[in-house]
């Protein structure tokens, strides 16, 4: 026998085997097919849809003032971070 010979069947064998398991417990094969795909297509949900965009919440803040307006100058040394060393 070839190598050609002997691949073929071993994969005629495989197939043979498969279809005997498959013809022997067909509802636990469709169900686990179904679960397989299931998962597989289960990060299709999370796609963003139209309609589903995110939802922005604003809440006000009291006594809120913007960085800068405590009278620092730009460039002082109470502005700049500590890791810049000039």
């Amino acid at each position: 026998m070839t190598l050609t010979e002997r691949l073929r069947e071993r994969i005629s064998r495989a197939f043979y085997s498969h279809g005997l398991l498959c013809a022997s417990y067909p509802i636990p094969i469709i169900l686990f097919t179904a679960l397989c795909i299931l998962a597989c297509c289960s990060p299709l949900l999370k796609l963003p849809l139209p309609g589903t965009g995110p939802v922005e919440f604003s809440t006000p803040l009291k006594d809120y003032a913007p960085p800068g307006e405590q009278g620092a100058q730009p460039g002082e040394p109470g502005e700049r971070p500590d890791w810049v060393s000039v």
